[in-house]
């Protein structure tokens, strides 16, 4: 079987997928605050679309698995995401932002983790890295936050809404090209699916990972708004996330060469001592310039927490549990620390300020990794996980 159109499609929507998370995450705070929406509503309409996930995911993750299919899923999730741009780029009112905000994120929020749900799998049955599939997310992000960098300093923020709508037609014709991945021949068992994420030995690896993630995605939300604030303006926020997800898409891109799955919460310790001490130079970070060399630490952190978590996960999930499985770890430590870093850090931020939010970030960075250097020691077995 000839396994190029295969790859090639799924990569280009990875691509598409990454490219469309640009302006999402780089260009949506800037957008509102142009608009007219202080920093505090910023963090709260980000925590709201947030919120809004943390039902969207797990709903249309059991669809998935209930119908034994990611491709329809990731086919819905990128249309109602589309309707959602078209509404909220029609609309200057917070009130209605907030409204047409929530129906997007409902969306949207589900959009990456079935995308690497459906990657992961195809990966794992065709015996191909993940990481070298995933980073095609990482590449497209970076280049067009480079290029869009330098069209938004031309042409300004305020027409955002042409690419990223066209962005996401295109993401959405791609994505009926794509081949659906095999799933498990049992019937999903919403019982064991309960038991499983009630295990008291998972919820406490979770929530020691969300004090880690929370500073990840508090970053994501707040620092182009820091970059502003240092003395940057649209094209060095292009040049901050090019940075930035270029590092992600070479450490994604060169996993079979430093990634071993056998002990893969060693790597998300290591991650956590990396975000640490990363977010201790940016709170003393006053220069624009700095702030963009630094962010090459992005891909390399994000990288190896993200790869460590996974695997650590997927090795005690059975497969026909993993669509939904990845979108409850994506709501739990992706998902809830959103809504807290989101809303908590506008807060922060505006009473005082973004250097102060950093050293905050590195301080829950290193409780984190502490408890997990503790969850490490504990030398939990494999079956005590997958049994409850």
């Amino acid at each position: 079987m000839n396994r190029k159109p295969l790859f090639w499609n799924l990569k280009g929507f990875l691509f598409l997928v990454g490219a469309m998370n640009t302006f999402v995450v780089s260009y949506f705070p800037l957008y509102f605050k142009h608009v007219g929406l202080s920093t505090s509503e910023i963090g709260m309409l980000l925590a709201l679309g947030t919120f809004v996930g943390l039902f969207g995911q797990p709903f249309w993750g059991l669809l998935s698995d209930k119908y034994k299919t990611v491709k329809r899923i990731v086919n819905v999730v990128i249309l109602g995401s589309v309707l959602g741009l078209v509404w909220i780029f029609q609309l200057s009112q917070i009130g209605w932002i907030f409204v047409a905000g929530s129906f997007f994120y409902l969306f949207y929020n589900a959009l990456f983790p079935l995308s690497e749900n459906l990657t992961k799998r195809i990966a794992d049955q065709n015996d191909v890295s993940f990481g070298s599939i995933r980073s095609w997310a990482a590449v497209g992000f970076a280049l067009v936050s480079l290029v869009s960098g330098f069209l938004f300093a031309k042409i300004g923020i305020q027409y955002l809404a042409f690419p990223m709508i066209f962005l996401g037609i295109m993401t959405f014709l791609l994505s009926l090209r794509l081949t659906d991945a095999k799933t498990g021949t049992k019937k999903m068992d919403f019982k064991q699916m309960g038991t499983f994420f009630k295990n008291p030995t998972l919820l406490l690896f979770f929530f020691l990972l969300s004090f880690i993630s929370i500073t990840h995605r508090t970053n994501d939300s707040f620092i182009s708004l820091y970059l502003f604030d240092i003395g940057g303006d649209e094209t060095l926020v292009g040049w901050l996330w090019f940075m930035a997800v270029a590092s992600e898409a070479i450490m994604f891109f060169t996993a079979t060469l430093w990634f071993r799955p056998e002990k893969p919460i060693h790597y998300i310790i290591l991650a956590g001592f990396l975000y640490m001490g990363r977010w201790m130079v940016i709170g003393f970070i006053s220069n624009p310039f700095q702030l963009i060399m630094i962010q090459a630490l992005h891909g390399v952190c994000y990288a190896i927490f993200f790869m460590g978590a996974i695997e650590y996960l997927y090795k005690r999930l059975p497969i026909e549990m993993q669509a939904t499985g990845h979108m409850v770890f994506m709501l739990i430590v992706y998902g809830v620390t959103g809504i807290i870093g989101s809303f908590a850090g506008g807060f922060i931020y505006d009473a005082f300020g973004g250097a102060t939010l950093y050293f905050i970030m590195a301080a829950l960075t290193f409780i984190g990794t502490a408890g997990l250097v503790y969850f490490n020691g504990r030398k939990v077995p494999v079956t005590e996980m997958a049994s409850g």
